[in-house]
């Protein structure tokens, strides 16, 4: 299974546009919308939207959540054996 397919079956439709790789979105129906953001330098970020756009990063994921991230990242290439040496 494409990491965008398992984002899709967590709920969360891919948007392309000029500021990142991809963004998933998922909408609920009871709180903020939630985007996770593939940017151009190869980071993920998470955050919530407000009335003004998108708001502070949130700090968690679920496991499939992580698990489509991780997917996303293979299928782009990253090579994440190289970010490891830049964190020790």
């Amino acid at each position: 299974m494409s990491a965008d397919e398992m984002f899709e079956k967590l709920g969360y439709r891919i948007l392309f546009d000029e500021s990142c790789l991809c963004r998933y979105i998922k909408h609920f129906e009871l709180k903020p919308a939630r985007h996770i953001i593939f940017s151009f330098d190869k980071e993920v970020s998470v955050s919530e939207e407000n009335e003004k756009g998108l708001a502070v990063n949130r700090d968690y994921f679920i496991m499939p959540e992580l698990q489509a991230i991780n997917a996303k990242v293979k299928e782009l290439g990253w090579d994440v054996s190289a970010m490891d040496e830049n964190i020790q």
